[in-house]
């Protein structure tokens, strides 16, 4: 419950830089590693019936870096990642569905002004 908390908080919150993505596939997947570890975190996400079917990529600096992980313990796949300010890039691969949870804020929805505190008089 508490990890379907931490991830509903990430949704929901704005992005301030970079974009976070999901992963996901119908087998179990292992043996992950990071070509490049300083430029993306990849955590695995459990879910209530133990799948073991979702990653979590959170980039930590622009760059690019590839990720290799092991599905049903025989099938190795690799992913081109490409990380830039404003985007996260991830190579599609047979069998995967891969998702953004941030998306960059359009000029357009902020476009407006805050009007001013008001005086406190003393």
């Amino acid at each position: 419950m508490k990890k379907f908390l931490f991830l509903l908080c990430i949704i929901i919150l704005p992005a301030q830089a970079f974009e976070d993505c999901v992963i996901i596939t119908d087998g179990k997947l292992s043996d992950i590693s990071i070509e490049k570890n300083d430029i993306v975190d990849v955590y695995p996400l459990f879910t209530i019936m133990n799948e073991k079917n979702t990653l979590f990529v959170h980039p930590l600096k622009t760059g690019m870096t590839r990720l290799c992980v092991l599905k049903n313990g025989k099938d190795k796949v690799m992913f081109n990642i490409e990380v830039t300010e404003d985007k996260t890039n991830i190579s599609d691969a047979k069998g995967f569905e891969i998702y953004a949870i941030d998306q960059p804020p359009e000029s357009e929805v902020y476009n407006f002004e805050l009007d001013l505190p008001p005086e406190v008089k003393q």
